[in-house]
């Protein structure tokens, strides 16, 4: 990435670096050091959700940088100034929270606050289960539990659910969606914020054209990716709890998403203190995709809800959001 790249990210107190990732794709991240010797200082990890940048967590590190932490907001995979594979493969899971672990490492630490939004926060909740040594504390924001996710499109589907996840079906046609996004100069890209926000005076028209100049760097194949993958991920998951009882139905899946996991997913309990904070007037999520969650947990588990806020919480609603996250972060130092 050239210099004059870095140059055109928005301005602030941050400073820009690059990291290895998985399978060789290159992270490009935001950072704010605190005052004194920032080594010393707990490393915090904060990951974006769709169709943003590290950019989202603009209202949030210079907060925890001033409480002591160390900072650090890559740009997901297929975002702004990090790598964008081309395949689908790309976007698994594991790959996502691969990079997770190898930002960690490139930190030279073995261990971070994981803070997560939207897909970030599906990232965070996984990274979590797969690597617990590696998470001190946890904070997700208006982003279900990967169980919780699962249950509403199971055998039982949360039909409510169902209806307004329409998007992430939509994001199954090839090519289709990233150039419907990507009209007048990505237009679409702000109005998804603006008009999803239960406040959407915190999107004038100087945030929304940072998102659209963003979403222009790579295009948007490499974020919608991440939808795609999920959803043959969820496929194959659904072939092995059908198992031979719809060996039709279930050939089928596998002509279209590839052979089914031989055994079905188990989520593993999270031992990490964990924090869930949402936005009620989320037009996406539903609120009871967060109900009865206790029982995911070993270590403390808290859920805040935020009834004037939205999806995009932590720049709707940063003042509340920053006091609820640090408060947190301070009774589990």
């Amino acid at each position: 990435m050239s210099n004059r790249s870095i140059e055109s990210e928005p301005k602030g107190i941050w400073t820009h670096g690059f990291a290895d990732g998985a399978d060789g794709v290159r992270l490009h991240y935001a950072e704010v050091r605190p005052e004194g010797d920032h080594e010393a200082a707990p490393l915090a990890i904060l990951l974006h959700g769709f169709p943003e940048f590290w950019w989202s967590w603009r209202l949030q590190m210079p907060a925890l940088a001033a409480a002591g932490y160390w900072v650090v907001a890559p740009d997901l995979r297929g975002y702004n100034l990090s790598d964008a594979p081309a395949d689908i493969h790309d976007y698994r899971m594991e790959l996502l929270t691969q990079d997770v672990q190898r930002l960690i490492a490139h930190c030279g630490r073995e261990r971070a606050v994981i803070i997560g939004h939207d897909w970030g926060g599906a990232v965070a909740w996984q990274f979590a289960m797969d690597y617990p040594a590696s998470v001190e504390r946890l904070v997700v924001m208006n982003a279900p539990h990967p169980e919780r996710m699962a249950e509403a499109f199971g055998g039982r589907p949360n039909l409510r659910q169902v209806s307004r996840s329409w998007y992430m079906f939509v994001f199954q046609i090839p090519w289709l969606p990233e150039r419907w996004l990507a009209t007048n100069d990505y237009e679409r890209v702000g109005l998804v914020f603006r008009d999803t926000a239960a406040h959407p005076e915190a999107f004038p028209p100087e945030v929304l054209q940072e998102y659209r100049r963003a979403a222009a760097r790579n295009g948007l194949e490499g974020p919608i990716h991440f939808y795609r993958a999920a959803v043959r991920a969820g496929a194959q998951e659904s072939r092995a709890r059908i198992g031979d009882r719809f060996s039709g139905l279930g050939n089928a899946l596998d002509s279209v998403f590839g052979p089914a996991q031989s055994e079905p997913t188990t989520y593993a309990s999270i031992s990490a203190p964990t924090l869930l904070l949402w936005g009620e007037q989320d037009t996406a999520l539903g609120k009871e995709l967060t109900e009865g969650m206790d029982s995911l947990f070993e270590g403390p588990f808290e859920l805040t809800y935020l009834p004037d806020c939205g999806h995009w919480i932590q720049q709707e609603c940063s003042e509340d959001v920053n006091r609820l996250l640090l408060d947190f972060l301070e009774r589990y130092r």
